[in-house]
């Protein structure tokens, strides 16, 4: 089904919305998931002599040693956004042409995933070390 706007294309703004990897949301959201494997995975690598062998990850835990786990942990978060990622491809393939706003939700949680998890890696690798 080819999806036909009764208006102009004003600068290019809306564009084929039947092939999901022409959007600005696919290609920010492949960036982010890759650049975010990559910074995060070197700051743990810069980082890792300087970790203690325990460190805090699981916050929502009670106060004290159920908070502490191994540093491998923190891998965790990175791999889970690659994760969620894979998913939400699978997901769009199967649905690009029944739903095309939901394929662009879809990439912008695999964005913002991936940036949470970023986030989560460094503030705590820098606020341990």
């Amino acid at each position: 089904m080819k999806v036909i706007f009764p208006f102009k294309n004003p600068g290019g703004i809306f564009q084929d919305l039947n092939n999901p990897h022409a959007t600005w949301e696919y290609r920010l959201a492949t960036i982010a998931v890759f650049t975010q494997l990559i910074i995060g995975a070197a700051a743990l690598l810069w980082y890792w002599r300087f970790l203690p062998p325990k460190i805090p990850l699981w916050y929502s835990r009670p106060w004290g040693e159920e908070r502490l786990t191994s540093p491998f942990f923190l891998l965790l978060p990175l791999f889970n956004s690659l994760v969620v990622y894979g998913l939400n491809q699978i997901i769009i393939v199967t649905s690009v042409h029944e739903h095309p706003m939901f394929v662009r939700v879809l990439y912008l949680t695999s964005l913002l995933i991936s940036i949470l998890g970023a986030i989560i890696v460094i503030r705590i690798v820098t606020l341990v070390s």
